[in-house]
């Protein structure tokens, strides 16, 4: 989007220019609003209520719906059309069915929080408008109310029909009933009620039976304590257990027989403890103790009558025993007495079980009648209810609004340009991704580094043609010699950034430097001869052989006469190399020109005698700086790659610079070459790659505005013509012998 931002700029205006044009080709529309109450009556039936009891909330909004849907369903549609004769409205007039037409146009919406919904229909005329919404509006309204009043009449149908069976049913459980009380061995109660005559007699029995065994476990506890008395302490003890027993049962009965059975044998145990002690206090004939004896004798004869002993039993024994006796015959009665309770209880109870299944088919028929007679008392009153209620409706509609003559309605000039915007901005984005797809052209540094896997050495901008022509007669230098010309402005601070990258990359182990490209004219020679210059003003002695010797340039570039030893002799001959070396007016930078054109460059280049060539430049010399032909025009490149140091490819940018640039790196990979890294040359100020250029990602590029406002002194005159003048047939250059 950043690089196609124009042509996406050229679809929005497209877009939103045919948007505008959509908009005024738009026929008049008119609309027409219409309002109706729906309200409803909360029927008394039971409804569907959730956890908490309560009806769900929701149901009045899906009422609401129901009815919206209701009335915009083809059939209703198609009922509005028939009964109000809409075919004859003149849009609708001779052609096919209105009805999807009227659907299309025709929407509504319920206003929240009211019992309102508001219809709308949009058309071509105001006539049609009203027309279809009020036919619409009543056709609804006669339709609800006729499925209302079908409503009601069915549910009174369904809920007679159900009240006559439940009468049938009531009538038939009545029935049974009767006939089932004619046979009943069942008595009833004083309120009508079935009771089985045997269940009060087993309540009479069981009451009885605790009393006897409530008695009889007294008697028991009372005997036993006597008992236990005697063995533990004599007789003493035991008449004084006797005589508190007596005293707490008299307490507990205080005015029945039995308590004053208990009062007077509570005296006698009085007497007899008196008597004790008489006899132990006073002799055998002492008159206390004779009328003490007397009274105990009187007693004891009248315990042992009650107790039914005869007389001579009854003076044998004493009266602790004939009261121990007592209670013992007391309590087999009692025995005797339960048991008999026990099996009348029995009999009595046999008696009413066998009468049991006859009160459970009472209880049964009886609460079926009274079943049948609830839900017929039920369905009498939702008659007379609904007899009521069948001239009520349960969901009333109105007509709030009615529909008035469609208004015009401006059609929508933002939805129109908003529709043209985003289809073309759509266009254009599918265009430009097109465009953006079938560009194989580099767009930053890290695209091309990225492709190659090679480090970009500098960036070398174009030269501006007013600058060259400027420059082209201030000597015998060509003005692409910027490095000579301009040596303070920001052309010739790239090509030192190129020279900074190579001599800080591999310091210790690059002497020669082979200077090739892809294609002629990418700017080999003249990168060749900007860097031989840069190095050499660096401090370096450095020499700029030119090895194409199909098309030499160096001579050309520095001005040198064409007559002479070159370097194709300097090749053959060794010996000869003083003779082709030229000095130049830089500061250790020395020239080998090509000056003539052998026969067969390709086998001279590939040669030992260029190897040893090499060999003597690399000992004498820092840096050896090699102008070679274009990789992809001759197979010379090659030949020299395998014997120089490094390689520097230089190339320009354009469609084909991805391919030509990836067979160039083939071709030098398969002969050995080390590929120092890529020049990018001719960089053409405002494209793309300069911008991310000047963005910073190389900042020593000297491309950058402010970086090169500050490396630069472009206002500076240029220097004095520099000539550069071959000596004759010197065997010194700059002072040293060049043999070895």
């Amino acid at each position: 989007m950043r690089r196609k931002w124009f042509l996406l700029l050229v679809g929005l205006a497209a877009g939103l220019g045919g948007g505008y044009y959509h908009f005024t080709k738009q026929e008049p529309v008119y609309r027409s609003v219409a309002e109706i109450t729906i309200s409803y009556r909360q029927a008394s039936l039971p409804v569907e209520v959730d956890e908490s009891g309560r009806a769900p909330s929701d149901g009045r909004k899906n009422i609401f719906e129901d009815y919206l849907h209701r009335l915009q369903t083809p059939p209703m549609i198609a009922r509005a059309v028939e009964a109000h004769g809409l075919k004859e409205l003149p849009r609708f007039r001779g052609g096919s069915s209105p009805v999807p037409t009227i659907l299309e146009n025709l929407s509504g919406q319920h206003i929240d929080d009211t019992s309102v919904v508001r219809l709308s229909y949009v058309g071509k005329s105001p006539e049609e408008t009203q027309a279809v919404l009020d036919a619409v509006v009543a056709t609804f309204i006669d339709s609800v109310k006729e499925n209302e009043q079908s409503v009601s009449q069915e549910a009174i149908e369904l809920i007679t029909k159900a009240n006559d069976q439940t009468s049938k049913e009531l009538e038939a459980a009545e029935a049974a009933y009767r006939e089932f009380q004619k046979t009943s061995p069942l008595s009833r109660g004083a309120d009508g009620q079935p009771l089985n005559p045997y269940t009060s007699d087993l309540v009479q029995i069981d009451a009885r039976r605790d009393e006897l065994r409530l008695e009889l476990t007294g008697l028991t506890a009372e005997i036993n304590a006597i008992l236990a008395a005697l063995e533990e302490g004599g007789r003493r003890e035991a008449l004084a257990q006797m005589a508190s027993l007596s005293r707490q049962r008299a307490a507990e009965g205080a005015t029945t027989p039995e308590a004053a059975a208990l009062r007077f044998e509570e005296k006698h145990f009085e007497l007899m403890s008196q008597l004790e002690e008489a006899r132990e206090r006073y002799g055998e004939n002492h008159p206390e103790r004779k009328r003490l004896e007397n009274r105990y004798a009187a007693a004891r004869a009248l315990m042992a009558e009650r107790a039914g002993l005869n007389g001579s039993a009854g003076e044998s024994k004493s009266f602790l025993d004939l009261f121990i006796e007592a209670r013992q015959e007391r309590a087999g009665v009692l025995e005797a007495q339960i048991a008999s309770l026990n099996q009348e209880y029995d009999a009595t109870k046999a008696k009413a079980d066998s009468l049991r299944d006859a009160e459970m088919t009472d209880r049964e028929l009886r609460d079926r009648v009274t079943r049948h007679a609830s839900m017929y008392k039920a369905l009498v009153d939702r008659i007379a209810q609904l007899d009521l209620m069948k001239d009520a409706d349960t969901v009333r509609v109105a007509e709030l609004v009615p529909a008035g003559p469609g208004a015009l309605t401006p059609v929508e000039l933002v939805r129109s340009l908003s529709l043209g915007g985003v289809m073309g901005l759509a266009i254009a984005f599918g265009l430009a991704y097109l465009l953006e797809q079938g560009d194989h052209s580099f767009k930053s540094p890290e695209e091309l580094r990225a492709e190659f896997a090679i480090p970009v050495l500098g960036h070398i901008p174009q030269i501006p043609a007013p600058l060259l022509k400027r420059l082209k007669g201030s000597g015998s230098l060509d003005p692409s010699l910027l490095t000579v010309h301009r040596p303070k402005s920001r052309l010739a601070e790239s090509f030192r950034a190129v020279r900074t990258g190579l001599v800080f990359s591999r310091r210790s182990s690059l002497h020669v430097i082979q200077v090739t490209s892809a294609d002629p004219g990418d700017g080999k020679s003249t990168l060749a001869a900007n860097l031989a210059i840069s190095l050499a003003r660096s401090g370096k002695r450095t020499i700029l052989v030119d090895a194409d010797l199909r098309r030499p340039r160096v001579a050309k570039l520095f001005g040198l006469s064409a007559d002479g030893v070159g370097v194709a002799e300097a090749i053959a001959d060794p010996d000869r190399i003083e003779e082709a070396v030229v000095e130049s007016s830089v500061e250790n930078l020395l020239l080998l020109p090509c000056l003539s054109h052998p026969d067969h460059p390709a086998e001279m280049l590939s040669s030992g005698r260029f190897e040893e060539f090499l060999e003597l430049l690399r000992q004498k010399f820092d840096y050896v700086i090699l102008d070679s032909p274009p990789v992809l025009a001759v197979s010379d490149p090659a030949a020299i790659a395998s014997s120089a140091d490094g390689v520097v490819l230089v190339t320009r940018l354009s469609r084909r610079t991805r391919r030509k640039l990836k067979e160039s790196l083939d071709t030098l990979d398969r002969s050995g070459a080390n590929v120092l890294g890529l020049v990018v040359n001719g960089l053409e100020p405002g494209g793309e790659y300069t911008r991310e250029v000047e963005a910073g990602y190389y900042y020593g590029s000297g491309l950058r505005q402010d970086r090169g406002a500050y490396y630069s002194n472009e206002s500076a005159q240029p220097p004095a013509a520099i000539d550069v003048t071959p000596p004759a047939v010197s065997k010194r250059v700059n002072g040293t012998p060049l043999s070895v």
